[in-house]
């Protein structure tokens, strides 16, 4: 596959487009589709464009923090493309010559070159004769080199059936069933840490994915989505849910909710970005394959809520600390910072996993209290330096019912070639469709996909 994405050939026959979501692929189609001449027309439950790239901002109009897709890796070129091509500006996420911190056991610890994590718990001796770094390499990076040896990412030989034996399992799992133990097993799933995945999505991850090289949108990620829709010349139907579809040989029809009335919308095509969380709650006719409701009754969706709090200074700097912290509860802190908010900063508890759903049974002020708790233990005295705060459970979201959908142990196989694959006059697009789930990357490619489909299908 190509390191960037390429424009569309022109057909000769111009198409009338419907897309559902005005997420990342469902713009990233329409601006592809528009390119090469067809007529798009982008219709969103939502009344507002991106998807789950969602910024929150505070009372004076500037970001606090991302709810959704927070970093953007170096190594996602498509990503990076479409950035440059909007315009945008990048950010390091990682304030430099700052060290970032661990949470484990209730104690802290830097994560810095100098530090051995390993002796925050009590390990075996043979792990402990390991260190950390070793511990990480021997169960971790040694399945990483598997992958990159094997040359099938980004091919369709993807997933590769040599390293099956790296998707029977889950993480945990695997590291338990190696031998190794549970207090290892926590120092290698520190953080928001989606422990339900296999060896071999996680080696794909982390071949994508380099720690220093992340980045942030000047004046918040929903740029990008923002800068996409003001491109487009077709309209972009806010708040305007799909009831049904229905496919015919010489059309498609959509059928709507468009100010409080319903009705119906013809096309040649529809590209469908629904999260597949989301999908089962529109009809269809006729049914959809059996093989895509398998996938709809089995695709589970990670459960992510993130509470935000402006600081009205950044006062773990003094400490040379960077605002970053993994912590051994499946949550992370992030402190991410715009040149809008001058000397003022963020802190964000990012909870992922079961203790979301308690989080998801709180009101609000009992959320923010119980966030900045968790906080307070990393960072003491936060509470002090609050301005205001955010928050946002993508769970409680009815147009995503959870933050992003991934493969579980044996999914990448039992699925392959069956994710994206379209419907007659029905192309699926989405971050769940694709390789990189969870990533803007991911929500891209499967766009941009999709609407080369859609082209080809009319030449």
């Amino acid at each position: 596959m190509s390191a960037k994405p390429q424009r569309l050939r022109q057909t000769g026959k111009r198409q009338k487009i419907l897309v559902a979501g005005a997420g990342m692929s469902g713009l990233v189609a329409a601006l592809e589709l528009e390119h090469v001449g067809h007529d798009v027309t982008i219709i969103e439950a939502r009344d507002r464009v991106g998807g789950r790239v969602h910024t929150q901002r505070g009372s004076d109009g500037t970001p606090i923090a991302e709810a959704g897709a927070g970093r953007i890796p170096r190594s996602h070129h498509w990503t990076l493309d479409y950035i440059s091509r909007m315009g945008l500006t990048l950010h390091p996420l990682y304030p430099p010559k700052l060290t970032n911190l661990a949470f484990v056991n209730g104690q802290r610890c830097s994560l810095d070159s100098g530090t051995e994590l390993a002796q925050a718990v009590a390990l075996p001796e043979n792990e402990r004769a390991l260190g950390y770094p070793g511990i990480v390499k021997t169960y971790l990076l040694d399945n990483l080199d598997r992958l990159l040896a094997a040359g099938v990412i980004d091919t369709p030989a993807w997933p590769p059936e040599q390293l099956a034996d790296l998707d029977r399992l889950s993480l945990p799992d695997y590291l338990a069933e190696r031998g190794l133990s549970q207090a290892a097993i926590k120092l290698l799933t520190l953080g928001a840490f989606p422990t339900a995945i296999s060896p071999l999505m996680l080696s794909r991850v982390l071949a994508h994915y380099d720690r220093d090289g992340l980045s942030i949108i000047e004046d918040g990620n929903d740029s990008l989505p923002k800068a996409i829709a003001a491109r487009l010349r077709g309209d972009i139907l806010l708040g305007t849910p799909v009831l049904a579809v229905s496919q015919f040989s010489d059309r498609v029809e959509v059928t709507v909710v468009r100010e409080g009335r319903t009705t119906t919308m013809t096309a040649d095509a529809l590209i469908c970005t629904i999260p597949y969380s989301v999908l089962p709650t529109v009809t269809f006719e006729p049914l959809l394959s059996p093989a895509r409701r398998q996938i709809l009754a089995e695709m589970r969706y990670v459960k992510v809520a993130k509470v935000a709090f402006r600081m009205r200074s950044r006062f773990w700097e003094a400490d040379h600390l960077s605002g970053f912290a993994q912590l051994d509860t499946g949550a992370e802190i992030w402190s991410p910072q715009w040149p809008s908010n001058g000397h003022r900063g963020v802190l964000q508890l990012y909870q992922q996993g079961d203790r979301v759903t308690e989080m998801d049974a709180l009101s609000e002020p009992d959320r923010m209290r119980w966030a900045i708790e968790k906080i307070e233990e990393v960072f003491p005295g936060a509470e002090r330096h609050v301005e205001e705060s955010v928050s946002y459970s993508w769970q409680l979201d009815p147009w995503a019912r959870g933050a992003y959908g991934i493969p579980y142990p044996g999914d990448l196989f039992k699925w392959k070639g069956r994710l994206a694959r379209h419907e007659g006059r029905i192309h699926f697009a989405g971050e769940h469709t694709s390789e990189y789930p969870a990533w803007i990357e991911g929500a891209v490619r499967s766009g941009h996909r999709a609407a080369s489909e859609v082209n080809e299908a009319g030449s």
